[in-house]
């Protein structure tokens, strides 16, 4: 078994695990925001629904100053409404589905690579095909890199603290052989 090249296997192993959870937490921070501007339309479509109350009242009372009042109240709550939900929304719903693509493309990343950590620690197929492997896995961990929206600090401050890995100091990791364990069955860890 070649050590060194376990090692960049296990590494990009749980980097593949960390960029994958760092996508979900930013699912739920857009999810979580996504809910609360529905919330606000909501509001908005409340006071737009108030204001035709109060010109139907106006009306009755014959109160031109209510009707008035009513009336722009709810063409500029309907126009918010509107201009909001439909700018705001689509952008949002966007990027949870490419965090989510994002996410589901480093799990699936993240399997293959247990195959290959199994197949290294094994010796069961020779060093060069391992190496081709793994150099494969490695572009396609690149592209989805590439194509991936930003996550936030949040985001990663909150895969460190679901991952169990999270750090007074704030560093970055450089993945320690018990960290990487973590990820791993029992039969795949080596410390």
């Amino acid at each position: 078994m070649n050590e060194k090249l376990l090692a960049n296997i296990r590494f990009y192993f749980a980097q593949s695990v960390f960029n994958g959870n760092c996508h979900f937490k930013a699912v739920n921070r857009l999810e979580k925001k996504e809910k609360i501007i529905s919330n606000v339309v909501c509001t908005i479509s409340a006071m737009t629904i108030i204001s035709l109350i109060l010109q139907i009242v106006g009306f009755e009372g014959n109160c031109q100053l209510i009707i008035r009042i009513a009336t722009y109240l709810g063409l500029f709550s309907t126009a918010g409404s509107l201009i909001y939900d439909r700018f705001c929304k689509s952008e949002k719903i966007q990027q949870i589905f490419l965090h989510k693509l994002c996410a589901e493309k480093y799990k699936a990343l993240r399997d293959e690579y247990m195959g290959l950590i199994e197949e290294a620690m094994s010796d069961s197929i020779p060093e060069e095909q391992i190496r081709i492997k793994r150099d494969s896995f490695q572009k396609r961990y690149s592209s989805i890199g590439e194509n991936a929206p930003n996550t936030d600090t949040s985001d990663y401050e909150l895969t460190q603290i679901g991952l169990g890995i999270s750090k007074n100091d704030k560093e970055e990791f450089t993945w320690s052989d018990s960290e990487i364990d973590k990820f791993l069955p029992k039969q795949l860890r080596i410390s």
